[in-house]
């Protein structure tokens, strides 16, 4: 059974090398995945939830999208997600 995604996100983000903070710490290799490149408002892991979430709101039919978190961000990210389905 496939679970309902709706694919806004620009995924997969890239992961990059730390080598300066590496090398001033003098140990492993260090990566960094950037999910602050997703492409939806300021970006980050809220993204990939809301590709699943709006996808099941939208499939049962919902008007109105309510989001609430501390954030202004997870604000914007509801609203950006909701967009292009709901305007």
């Amino acid at each position: 059974m496939a679970i309902p995604r709706l694919r806004f996100a620009h995924l997969p983000t890239p992961v990059e090398t730390l080598s300066r903070l590496s090398e001033t710490l003098g140990g492993p290799s260090l990566l960094i995945k950037r999910d602050d490149q997703t492409g939806l408002a300021f970006g980050g892991n809220k993204t990939r939830k809301l590709e699943f979430l709006l996808a099941e709101a939208r499939d049962h039919g919902a008007k109105t999208l309510i989001s609430a978190g501390r954030a202004i961000q997870s604000l914007r990210q509801t609203r950006s997600g909701g967009s292009p389905i709901w305007v």
